[in-house]
């Protein structure tokens, strides 16, 4: 228990902090001298159990699946009474855990049951109203990181399923203190964009791009939360698929260099045997952005995001990755094909044109083209037609 519990605070706390590290430690020394039948911290001790498990192996284990089916005992015996800060905290870890390996649909209605568990427990109430909380005395940071986790696993799950979240009155607003070697402030700050990207609501193309710019502008340093955001911004850019190709070049060298940074996040988290969820899904949907993108910069990071998808299939052998990989081979096959097909007019073209071409440019059998003139002149042409991109 208490290496899984150091594997916990190691690799998941530092984004997903909400629990007292002290007070875990201390709980777990008297839980492990008591010999009581259950404790209402039981829930919290299987949970960061099941997690430290989770993040140290490859593979389940018989301990991890005792671990997770004592936590859900645990979570089913504590819903006979008014819910306690020791109840959300271990729904909060059975949602985390269900999301990273469990399947979707348990992990929604899981993250839908936390929310409403979150309003009945009184944590939406101001610190000073007169609403007692059951079991441990919570602190107004502790009160808002639990409230906010709530709402951001709901909502991703939600949104990813394209199911309807738990949207809640009068939620707390509480900025949260800054705690060395913590950053769970860089993901829930990203709650109230995903909160506007909800699937049942229409954005502007102003809209979106506005949120774009409040992503792109923010500094996410550790991977887990770096991978959030990219996901944000793969969300944006498939919403705005029809005139990605209009965008500036310099901002399309910061999406670049956004996704670079996504897919070297999930590259690390997969060796360091981290299962984070999005360690599939961005490197995914980065390889199907820059294929849409199609200019060199994009083309030239296509290599590094098959590679990084196989790696997670590799490390984590599931169906569901095997199919992730395979798809993506798919993909860059159906577009060979395209670009064979392509190819193939404009050979048609050429073979069929004799002489001089027009402008005075010489046929590539008499000298190597275009040369640097030539290839401005191109590009100056190219330039004046509407609807087609330079930025390579």
């Amino acid at each position: 228990m208490s290496a899984f519990a150091h594997t916990y605070f190691a690799k998941i706390d530092p984004c997903y902090g909400f629990i007292d590290r002290q007070q875990f430690f201390r709980r777990l020394e008297e839980r492990w001298q008591s010999r009581s039948g259950k404790d209402p911290y039981d829930c919290v001790l299987a949970g960061v159990a099941a997690l430290g498990s989770l993040f140290s192996q490859k593979t389940i284990t018989t301990t991890e699946t005792d671990l997770v089916q004592s936590m859900k005992y645990s979570l089913d015996c504590g819903m006979h009474q008014k819910p306690s800060v020791e109840l959300v905290t271990g729904w909060i870890l059975r949602v985390i855990y269900l999301r990273m390996a469990g399947s979707p649909h348990s992990a929604w209605l899981a993250s839908s049951t936390l929310v409403h568990l979150v309003e009945a427990a009184g944590l939406l109430s101001q610190p000073t109203d007169p609403i007692p909380l059951q079991g441990t005395p919570c602190d107004p940071d502790l009160r808002a990181r639990l409230v906010g986790l709530a709402l951001h696993l709901n909502t991703w799950i939600s949104f990813d399923l394209g199911l309807t979240r738990v949207a809640l009155p009068n939620t707390l607003q509480h900025m949260l203190k800054e705690r060395p070697g913590n950053f769970t402030t860089e993901i829930l700050c990203l709650l109230p964009i995903v909160v506007r990207l909800d699937p049942g609501m229409m954005q502007s193309k102003e809209d979106l791009q506005d949120m774009f710019s409040q992503i792109l502008d923010r500094d996410h340093k550790q991977p887990p939360s770096v991978l959030g955001q990219c996901n944000l911004v793969l969300c944006i850019l498939r919403r705005l698929h029809p005139s990605i190709t209009d965008y500036p070049s310099d901002l399309i060298i910061r999406i670049l260099n956004l996704l670079q940074r996504g897919l070297s996040a999930a590259q690390d988290l997969t060796l360091d045997g981290c299962p984070w969820h999005h360690i599939a899904n961005v490197p995914f949907q980065t390889l199907c952005i820059l294929l849409a993108f199609d200019t060199r910069e994009s083309l030239r990071l296509i290599p590094e995001a098959i590679q990084i998808l196989k790696l997670v299939a590799t490390v984590y052998e599931t169906e569901a990755m095997q199919k992730a990989y395979n798809s993506s081979l798919l993909i860059i096959s159906l577009h060979r094909c395209r670009r064979t097909e392509d190819l193939v007019v404009f050979n048609e073209i050429l073979h069929e044109s004799d002489g001089q071409w027009a402008y005075g440019v010489n046929s590539p059998s008499q000298e190597p083209w275009p040369s640097l003139e030539q290839a401005a002149w191109l590009e100056s042409l190219m330039s004046d037609i509407p609807g087609i991109n330079t930025v390579s």
